[in-house]
C-alpha cells in the first residue's frame, strides 16, 4: 500500500475509533473511496477494523491499542506496524518510515 494510501486508511480508521468509544461495534461505508469499516472493541480497549472494498475486491485489517499503536495487514497482505509514540511505521514488503513532521523519513 502507497503511503498516502495508507495514510488515509490509517486517518479513517482513527476517526471510527472517536465514533466507536460509546459502542463496542460499528460500521462505515465511505461512498468517495467504496470502503467499508466494520470494528468492534474488546473489553482492554483495543480496537478492531476490517475493512474492504467491493469494486475492487481488496481486504484489510488494522488492530488499535489504546496508546495509539497499531498492526495490521494492508489489501496485499503485508504485515505492517505503527507506533503512536515515535511515530515509525514498518512493513513486511520493506517500506517503513520514521520521525515526525518535516522530520520523517521514509524507503
Amino acid at each position: 500500500m502507497k503511503l498516502a494510501r495508507w495514510a488515509a486508511v490509517v486517518g479513517a480508521v482513527l476517526m471510527l475509533t472517536g465514533t466507536a468509544s460509546a459502542q463496542s461495534f460499528g460500521s462505515k461505508y465511505d461512498w468517495q473511496s467504496g470502503n467499508t469499516y466494520n470494528w468492534n472493541r474488546d473489553s482492554l480497549g483495543n480496537t478492531y477494523v476490517r475493512g474492504n472494498n467491493l469494486n475492487t475486491g481488496s481486504q484489510w485489517t488494522t488492530t488499535i491499542q489504546p496508546n495509539g499503536d497499531m498492526r495490521g495487514l494492508d489489501s496485499n497482505f503485508n504485515s505492517w506496524n505503527y507506533n503512536a509514540q515515535t511515530g515509525s511505521y514498518m512493513n513486511s514488503n520493506g517500506h517503513g518510515c520514521i520521525g515526525r513532521g518535516p522530520a520523517r523519513t521514509c524507503w
